[in-house]
């Protein structure tokens, strides 16, 4: 920090209770002349807004973001000269529970994974004409307030404002307020160490570093459009939904009437419940069971005057939102939708002669922009919202296109070495760790930095990233059946996929070892490491014992290792049926997979001997020409997408590659269940978790609360259009 004096962290007492009063604030005086230029350096334990004499410093929101606390803590750097005036003048900072305390898994209850406690930490740095500077530290010479506007701020669970409380002018000079000194929390290992807590997936040691504070990486969250309302309905009596046209992740801006005491509620969903006889008595209302332990919802306590609403502390997946406690709904022309993303400025688009595409390609670019919001996330409006490792592995590709992602891929790369375990494997999640996703998740830590160089050119993420690679392979190689060849690290498949049943995981576990492999390689060799030649030695020998187990020698079909393994690949939380009846067998006797994300993978990965590609290239055209059944026994026409979030990442460059562009563009425009445009044809504004997440004749297929409207994973096609079609 290059301090002239040393800050301290200061705050007030705020533990997961909302009842023990509201979010804290801290504030101070100071005098200032002749400054030629002013900085404010500052972090959290928590998320914080600053403000120097009544104006917000920076445009950030939920700064400082999500990293792995305990490792790794970024500070961010303001230039607030335009704010500082001669005179007197004030500073003022707002704190909410953020990530640090608040709830940030599957479970909605559980908090306080990295503290409990929200704190601040500051310099204020004047710089004067004649050269000599001062700096402005938090100390227990500040003032503290728990007692203000915000009572409540949760990622999930929404704000809770009380417009009556606002202590008016506080981050103005002249405020009169009787507040006491703030807390100076002292920043000693023990007092760093917060031991054991529980996770979300059991108990995890949380230790922090005092001094793992760095500079911020990558931009901060910012608005990056605000979108009007586009219409409002009161399909009960009372209850205003208002439709802002396009799902995002962000927060309203509302302007909100003079009522003192009146309790306005705010609720948010991506869709509505449709004109289906199941849902008779909740049609046009909003669905929130896919929102699972998230309350998504915020309260407003009006006062004597009017305000603009706008949360500080919380964020919102959503394309509708619901107002109740007004007897008629505020005007449309004063409701706004700010999207919120850490993706600033879009890279790329695409237009074509088919409005379903260029629609296609935009809920891309939106669900890229929604789930770029500090970390890479899976969704933005569910009680998960995390960096699940699958999900980015499978989209690097395309978002490398879409945006300057460099600096925020770079980010998220330490985040996962912070969590790698010390035998070498990375984190199915991160930041916070845990997961179920195997080696198809953990590769991200492989093949994320190498897109990143492929697209940007820069070899600092590989340098950084290199000795965390070399581990994570030790790991894998570890984990290879001495038998059979074949990586038996895994636990997810296909995920989604209309067929993941029919495919056997471990052929896919293997295949992406056998890519991992490829890319240590490469990596090595750009960086002139010694390892290079010993891992692509063990790719071509990979390469082979796969070929010698999946592949049928005389016709390039993808084939079952085993009787356990023909009976299929359920979820991996399902039971599986041993009494079913086997696929028919191949020629060689091995019984046949012969699925579209089999051949695909494989092809693209580079895992298909010389001497077979011809064939396995043949057997996907294929596979995607004729009509296949998916696991629930629905018949899907030519042309159908077959694969799910891993297998469509390579669907298409593998038919390219097999020189079937033909098929490729075919399978594209199919706008029949299960494909691309399917979800456009519904109405989709982002891409869905599921190919059927939601249909004009079923509903939501039974799947309500396993159902997100925004993911990307199917959003990987966006690489091939860009790089490939025409």
């Amino acid at each position: 920090w290059q301090a002239m004096e040393e800050p301290e962290r200061i705050g007030g007492e705020r533990r997961f209770d909302p009842e023990i009063g509201g979010m804290p604030m801290v504030r101070r005086e100071f005098d200032a002349w002749g400054v030629e230029r002013a900085w404010l350096t500052i972090t959290a334990r928590g998320v914080y807004e600053a403000y120097i004499n009544g104006q917000k410093a920076g445009e950030d929101f939920l700064a400082p973001g999500l990293t792995q606390y305990t490792k790794t803590h970024m500070y961010q750097v303001y230039d607030v000269t335009g704010l500082v005036r001669e005179g007197r003048n004030a500073v003022g900072l707002s704190l909410g529970e953020g990530w640090w305390s608040g709830p940030v898994s599957f479970a909605g209850e559980n908090g306080n994974y990295f503290g409990d406690m929200q704190s601040v930490i500051a310099k204020l740095t004047l710089e004067r004409a004649d050269g000599t500077a001062e700096t402005l530290v938090t100390d227990g010479s500040w003032q503290a307030c728990s007692d203000g506007l915000v009572r409540h701020g949760s990622l999930f669970q929404g704000e809770v404002w009380d417009a009556r409380r606002e202590p008016r002018g506080w981050t103005e000079p002249g405020f009169d307020g009787d507040w006491p000194g703030a807390e100076v929390i002292d920043l000693t290992p023990e007092n760093a160490a917060l031991g054991q807590v529980m996770g979300p997936f059991g108990p995890q040691d949380m230790v922090h570093a005092p001094d793992a504070c760095r500079g911020q990486i990558g931009g901060g969250v910012k608005c990056v459009e605000r979108l009007p309302a586009l219409s409002v309905t009161e399909p009960r009596p009372g209850v205003f939904v208002y439709d802002f046209g396009q799902n995002i992740a962000g927060v309203p801006e509302i302007a909100l009437p003079a009522a003192d005491g009146a309790a306005v509620t705010l609720r948010y969903g991506e869709i509505l419940y449709p004109a289906l006889p199941e849902y008779a008595d909740l049609q046009g209302m909003l669905m929130v069971e896919n929102l699972r332990a998230a309350h998504a919802t915020d309260r407003v306590i009006l006062g004597a005057e009017p305000i603009l609403f706008r949360p500080r502390f919380t964020f919102h997946g959503f394309r509708y939102m619901e107002l109740t406690g007004l007897s008629k709904p505020v005007p449309v022309k004063d409701v706004y939708a700010l999207a919120l993303s850490s993706a600033g400025e879009l890279t790329a688009d695409y237009r074509t002669s088919d409005g379903d595409v260029d629609r296609l390609f935009r809920n891309i670019q939106w669900s890229l922009r929604d789930n770029f919001l500090s970390i890479p996330t899976d969704c933005p409006q569910r009680n998960e919202r995390m960096g699940w490792s699958g999900d980015l592995s499978v989209f690097s590709r395309t978002a490398v296109y879409l945006t300057d992602g460099d600096t925020f891929l770079r980010r998220h790369m330490m985040a996962m070495r912070d969590l790698q375990r010390a035998d070498g494997m990375f984190p199915d999640i991160a930041p916070i760790g845990g997961g179920f996703g195997g080696v198809l998740w953990g590769s991200a830590g492989m093949t994320v930095p190498w897109e990143a160089y492929l697209q940007y050119g820069d070899l600092r993420i590989l340098e950084e990233h290199c000795d965390a690679m070399v581990r994570y392979m030790e790991y894998l190689e570890r984990h290879v059946d001495p038998d059979t060849g074949l990586q038996t690290a895994g636990e997810l498949g296909d995920w989604l996929g209309p067929q993941n049943g029919k495919t056997e995981n471990g052929l896919l576990w293997t295949a992406y070892y056998i890519y991992d492999l490829d890319i240590m390689a490469r990596t090595a060799a750009l960086l002139g490491r010694p390892e290079a030649e010993r891992y692509q030695n063990l790719r071509e020998e990979a390469r082979r014992r796969f070929a010698g187990v999946y592949l049928d020698g005389a016709t390039g079909q993808t084939v079952y290792s085993s009787e356990d393994a023909a009976h299929g690949n359920r979820m991996f939380f399902e039971p599986i049926d041993r009494t079913g009846p086997l696929p028919p067998k191949a020629p060689g006797g091995a019984y046949l997979m012969d699925t579209q994300t089999s051949y695909c993978a494989p092809l693209a990965l580079g895992c298909v001997p010389e001497a077979l590609a011809a064939a396995v290239g043949e057997r996907l055209a294929e596979a995607c020409e004729r009509e296949n059944t998916d696991d629930r026994g629905r018949r899907c026409p030519p042309c159908s997408l077959m694969t799910g979030f891993i297998g469509t990442a390579w669907i298409l460059p593998a038919l390219t590659m097999a020189g079937r562009d033909d098929i490729a563009y075919r399978m594209l425009l199919n706008r029949s269940f299960p494909s691309w445009l399917y979800p456009v044809k519904q109405g989709a504004t982002t891409i869905w978790e599921r190919l059927d997440s939601f249909t004009v004749e079923d509903g939501f297929g039974g799947h309500n609360s396993m159902n997100s409207f925004n993911h990307y994973s199917f959003g990987a096609v966006g690489q091939w259009l860009i790089s490939r079609s025409l």
